[in-house]
């Protein structure tokens, strides 16, 4: 992971979730590139010569940089002194199709995680239900990190990675143990039902092949999956839930089956969606 990918409406929650970047960027010695994806047109209405579409894009565009900029800088009050200093770039573009913009820049930029604010009370029904989120998750060729606007990062203690076990998921073990790397995480591998001899080959493969030890396996009902997610990870203090984003309707399938989505809903830690 030697880029984070931000994007930023200029919200209070997308702030937040630039500074949260700034930390596991300082951790994980990554660099930044903050993006927004801006309005092009505005409409004008000339009576004596009918409807217009009055462009003004290099206005719009110097604006929008404008205010990434002031968030560079306001990042620059939250650096660690004596810690690694990524060094952040700044890109915008007319806003067509987020979800193809960061596609393309991902692919070009090499980068290898995407970090995005979301609502603190509703970060399931945002990533799914909001356009921009749901644009990015569709497309995204790489992990996506949505940080609740109380999100705050210190440590990734305890992460909770919910295994569907449908496959291996090599890349996304891989990446989950880089992530794990940086505070020696404990990762609680949860599943649910009985699946007895894949959950001990994913073990196996995250202690023996990728080589990190400190990860254990928890055992759930096959039911009300979103409540015991949300019950499991606020008992062991979870830093971080993981889960498998599967195109097209999988992942919202498995939310969706449970009666307790709407506790899921208001699960406070930062979310880590991997695309399947």
């Amino acid at each position: 992971m030697k880029t984070i990918l931000v994007l930023t409406d200029f919200s209070k929650k997308a702030e937040n979730a630039a500074v949260y970047a700034l930390k596991i960027a300082e951790k994980a010695h990554a660099n930044i590139i903050l993006f927004h994806s801006f309005e092009k047109f505005e409409s004008v209405n000339l009576p004596e010569s009918g409807s217009w579409v009055y462009e003004d894009f290099e206005n719009v565009k110097s604006e929008s940089l404008t205010e990434l900029k002031k968030l560079e800088d306001y990042l620059a009050t939250h650096h660690n002194p004596g810690a690694f200093e990524p060094e952040i770039s700044l890109t915008n573009e007319l806003g067509y199709d987020l979800g193809t913009s960061v596609n393309e820049l991902v692919k070009d930029k090499n980068i290898g995680l995407i970090i995005m604010g979301a609502r603190s009370d509703d970060t399931i029904s945002h990533v799914f239900n909001g356009s921009d989120a749901n644009s990015v998750l569709e497309r995204a060729p790489c992990p996506v990190l949505f940080v609740p606007e109380s999100g705050c990062f210190d440590h990734f203690k305890t992460i909770v990675f919910a295994n569907d076990l449908k496959k291996d998921y090599t890349e996304a073990l891989s990446f989950l143990i880089d992530i794990a790397r940086i505070d020696n995480s404990h990762i609680i591998l949860t599943h649910f039902g009985e699946y007895e001899n894949t959950v001990h080959k994913c073990l196996n493969d995250i202690k023996n092949v990728l080589k990190y030890p400190d990860v254990t396996s928890r055992l759930l009902p096959l039911r009300n999956i979103g409540e015991q997610l949300r019950e499991f990870s606020t008992s062991v203090h979870a830093n971080l839930l993981v889960m498998i984003h599967h195109k097209g309707g999988g992942f919202e399938n498995f939310i969706n089956g449970s009666r307790s989505k709407s506790m899921l809903n208001k699960h406070e830690a930062p979310l880590l969606i991997f695309p399947d």
